[in-house]
């Protein structure tokens, strides 16, 4: 009966590697994409690219099973995103809410 339990167990703890990087990947990607729709690349460059390669990244070692390491691409390039945004809307004036 044990080893049935101890291989659900496994299995299951073995999946959240791949549904975690994917969630943070897709989350990551939005925020991406809103910045470049704030006009990013063009008021915080430096924000702005560090959020493409970091997102690039993430998926490039996701690609390799690596889903520790594309999490936290993943959440790195998010949070760089989310910085490009908010001083691409100081820049142009846009109220921190508008994509």
């Amino acid at each position: 009966m044990r080893l049935p339990l101890a291989l659900l167990l496994l299995v299951t703890l073995a999946a959240c590697g791949p549904i975690k990087s994917s969630k943070a990947i897709a989350s990551a990607s939005d925020e991406v994409e809103a910045a470049r729709s704030a006009g990013a690349a063009r008021t915080a460059p430096y924000e702005y690219t560090a959020a493409e390669a970091y997102l690039h990244q993430a998926r490039l070692v996701q690609g390799r099973s690596e889903y520790d390491a594309a999490t936290e691409f993943a959440e790195k390039a998010e949070a760089m995103a989310i910085e490009a945004a908010r001083k691409a809307r100081a820049a142009t004036g846009k109220p921190a809410g508008t994509r």
